[in-house]
């Protein structure tokens, strides 16, 4: 459990007993006076023969169960794709008259759903970028369908 009771021991050896002897205390294991006491003897000590000694009668410290592990996180690309097919969908209605915005404005939708569905929660800042292509998306469409009711409808917007 401690190395050769000849070794010296350091300060941080020191302090992890004294914390080990803090616990005890906690759980119940130990008095106030039993603590003071024990941790005087033990910053007095200088090897771990007489270090250990202030541990003798408790229990051994058990490891903390094993926290169950969380499956991989993937780094899933999808919010980040909608979020760029938002921002595409902007420019190519401004370029071309609304006519290839629906294209761009139509895959951020999609992909800003699928990725509220799952992927933006594991990926930093995902919701974010999932409703920003969702909202991007929803602007284009909507400009586009303005533009062609107006086309269709005859007004002279242009």
């Amino acid at each position: 459990m401690y190395p050769s009771p000849h070794v010296r021991v350091s300060d941080a050896d020191r302090e992890a007993i004294v914390a080990r002897l803090s616990t005890a205390t906690a759980e119940g294991r130990l008095t106030i006076e039993e603590f003071s006491e024990r941790s005087r003897y033990a910053y007095a000590a200088r090897t771990w023969g007489e270090l250990s000694s202030v541990l003798h009668d408790l229990p051994a410290l058990v490891a903390p169960p094993a926290v169950l592990a969380q499956p991989p996180v993937r780094e899933s690309k999808v919010p980040m794709l909608s979020l760029v097919f938002g921002l595409l969908s902007l420019p190519l209605f401004m370029c071309t008259g609304g006519l290839l915005a629906p294209f761009s404005a139509l895959a951020a939708i999609v992909l800003g759903v699928q990725a509220l569905r799952g992927p933006a929660r594991t990926v930093l800042h995902g919701r974010g970028m999932a409703i920003a292509g969702l909202t991007l998306g929803t602007v284009s469409m909507l400009g586009t369908a303005t533009v062609l009711t107006l086309l269709i409808n005859g007004s002279e917007f242009f």
